[in-house]
This record gives structure tokens, sequence and C-alpha cells, in this order.
């Protein structure tokens, strides 16, 4: 007997956009969307799109979900990315409706209440405190003691993340005008012990029923914090190495540990001179070209999974590792408008290139306050072993052809 189709709610940030074909699944029915003012994302006539000022409000997208709900009936609520989690969690808990509630989705998207259990646990990691005001941060960086990083409890993408030295670098920071941005936070800030990383890595799974059924590791060129914009890449880690078994102990053992029964996951995690450190762990697919790099090495597609679980259906996981390592490479970009940009077809012509995802285009604007997986397209390719990772990303970074001219939507970063 075939199913019937879902009515499924979509929370969604304006600046993210699903990647293609997402919602186009015999499974999914009716779509109604969220979302806010100037969104990116084309939907189409058959979807019903309602606009509130911010997608994070639960209170308007609660309001909207009522009137969606007189409607129409509403199955599932989908949430691909980051600023979404808690709202759906919430949406979900306050209707009944089935799928991960706003408890255990808050935990998988505040930073504070996501360390805090870890520690309990027992799972290794960096020593924290939170500040609910920057004027708060000297103080619990004296606890912690200097230097420290600081970020949002909520966020993606590397913004809003500071490593103060001390406190002089602090007061120097809080005096200028690279402070705005933290002030304007209407969330609370995690302070962390800063580390000195020998390697950053990530870990991107599957779980059904409670259980990790598909996990892989992956490696970052250099540490995420202050990486040169042309090292900005991720690459599978081999069947060998050193680190990968504990990666994956690690993350199924967090999964376990913050109640995880269906979705897929983002963790980071970081090698220190001490050892593996947790570092943070998301329910939704990671950007940086990471769930298209997975499907070219081992076959498996997280976004399918992510769909099926997000509508309580059993993933489809049949992996087969490659041989060779896959490196995903983020195109780097520059703020203004662009006036010329490699092609696809020029980047595949470079030595092991698999696959060109494109995502801008001459004549696009880049803003410069953007996320660390912003880019102007992903180059897949394969590689033997470690040794060649750095020397393919060089290769392909001198190849690769960006211009841009000023354009007045364009706030130039003034760091």
């Amino acid at each position: 007997m075939t199913a019937v189709a879902m009515n499924v709610l979509l929370p969604h940030v304006k600046r993210n956009v699903l990647p293609e074909g997402l919602l186009d699944a015999p499974e999914i029915g009716h779509v109604s969307v969220i979302t806010e003012p100037g969104h990116r994302q084309r939907y189409g006539p058959d979807v019903d799109v309602h606009l509130v000022d911010n997608v994070q409000d639960v209170e308007q997208v609660r309001r909207t979900t009522m009137r969606i709900l007189g409607e129409r009936e509403l199955h599932r609520v989908l949430a691909p990315f980051e600023l979404s989690v808690p709202v759906a969690g919430y949406l979900r808990s306050y209707f009944g409706l089935p799928g991960l509630g706003f408890e255990t989705a808050n935990l998988f998207a505040n930073k504070y209440l996501m360390k805090r259990r870890a520690a309990a646990a027992g799972l290794p990691g960096t020593a924290f405190r939170v500040a609910y005001t920057l004027a708060d941060v000297p103080s619990k960086a004296d606890e912690l003691g200097w230097p420290v990083v600081i970020k949002p409890v909520i966020g993606g993408g590397g913004l809003d993340v500071v490593v103060f030295d001390s406190p002089d670098a602090f007061a120097h920071f809080c005096a200028s005008p690279d402070a705005e941005p933290i002030t304007r936070l209407t969330v609370p800030l995690i302070v962390e012990q800063y580390v000195e990383l020998e390697a950053e890595y990530n870990c991107n799974g599957i779980v059904h029923d409670g259980d990790v059924v598909f996990a892989a590791a992956l490696r970052y060129p250099l540490p995420l914090l202050g990486c040169p914009a042309e090292f900005n890449a991720s690459y599978t880690l081999p069947p060998g190495h050193p680190d990968r078994a504990e990666i994956l102990d690690l993350h199924a053992r967090t999964v376990h540990v913050f109640g995880l029964r269906s979705g897929v996951t983002h963790m980071e995690l970081f090698k220190t001179r001490d050892g593996l450190l947790v570092g943070e762990i998301a329910c939704r697919p990671s950007g940086g070209g990471i769930p298209e790099g997975i499907q070219l090495q081992y076959g498996v597609d997280i976004w399918r999974a992510f769909r099926e679980t997000s509508l309580g259906l059993k993933p489809e996981v049949r992996p087969t590792e490659r041989e060779g390592l896959l490196v995903s490479y983020l195109l780097p970009i520059k703020p203004g408008r662009i006036v010329r940009l490699s092609t696809a077809a020029e980047l595949a012509a470079v030595p092991s290139v698999l696959r060109v995802d494109m995502h801008k285009q001459v004549g696009d604007v880049m803003r410069d306050r953007v996320g660390s997986s912003a880019a102007t397209g992903v180059v897949h390719l394969r590689v033997r072993d470690e040794a060649e990772v750095s020397g393919r990303i060089l290769e392909l970074a001198e190849r690769y052809l960006l211009e841009v001219e000023e354009d007045d939507d364009v706030v130039v970063s003034r760091t």
C-alpha cells in the first residue's frame, strides 16, 4: 500500500537555500513555508509562503503556524538549517507534532546547554562559562584563565567568534567598531578556554531508532578559526587514520548522551596535545559541500537521510567506501560585485577533480559578513592520501580566478 504524502512546515531563515530536489519527494505532500522578507529561496507556485519579521521569534512563528493549521493539517516540521532547529522543536512540542521536541532540539543548537550536557556525561571538552552581556566576559575569563574564545550560544558559520589574549585585548576590542555585532546579539555568549589545536575534525552521522547507522570522519586541512581562505576545505579520513576510530566513538557517545533518536548530525572535534575534545554537535546537515563529498566517497546521501528521518521514515543507508580520499574545496569569496569568475568547466580541467558546484556567477554581489561555509562554489576532488591534499588545494587556488568591484550594497569590514 502506498504511504499517504505528508504535509510539511518549513521554518526557513531568509539567507539559506535548500539543495535542489529536497522537497520533490513522493512522501511530501503540501509544503508551507514560514520565512522572512528578502528570502533567497524561490519555492515555486505550489508552496504557501508566509512572511514573519524573524524566523527565530517563536511567538511570530507560532501565530503563523496556528493560521496554517486552521487551513490544513500539518504532519511534520523540517529544520534543515541551524537557526531554525530550536523554533522547529518548539513548534513540534507546542502543537504535539511528531519529531524532535524542543528540549532535545535546543540541546543540539544552544552551545551552552550542549557543553553543559557533554561535561556532565564526562565527554572531553574545554572549560566554559556563560556570559549574558559583553561586559560579563572579563570576569568569566578570569575564572577560566586567559586567553578565551567567545561566541553566541546560538549561531553558526563562525560568525561573531572572537579570541581574546588578555584583558587589554578585550578592552581594545570593546572600544572599536568591531564590537558592534556582538553588542547587537539577542542571545547569551559562551566563553571558552582557548586551546592550541593540532587538528580539527568533523563527523557526520545518520541516526535511526537511537543507533548511529552511518558516520563519516573528516579533517579540515587547517583549524577553521583563523584559517586562510585559500585553505578552506575538508577531506575524508582513511580507514587506518589513528584518530578515526576515536572520532567515531565520541560521536556515537555524544548522540546517545544527547538523546537523539532519529536524524542527521554534524559534529566538530578538536585534537590537542592532551587528546581529542568534543567541540559542538548539530542535528542538521553540514554546509561547506560536506554532504556532497560524503555522497561521492561513500554513496550515502545525507540530505536524503535528513528528509527521511524528518518524516519519520527509515533512512536508506548502503555505504560503500571508495579508494583514496575525497576533498571538498570551498572557492574563496571577496566582498563586492563579481566581474570575473572561473567557470565550472575551467576548474573541472584541473587534475583529480570529480565535480564542480558553482553557487555564484558574474554580476552577483557578495557580502563582507559571511560564515565559514560561504563560497562562490565547491570543487570536489579525489587524492591518493593525506600527503597529496595540500598540493592539490594549492593548485586549485592558483587556477581559480575571482575579480570583484565595489558595490554600494556591500558594507566593508573595518577589521
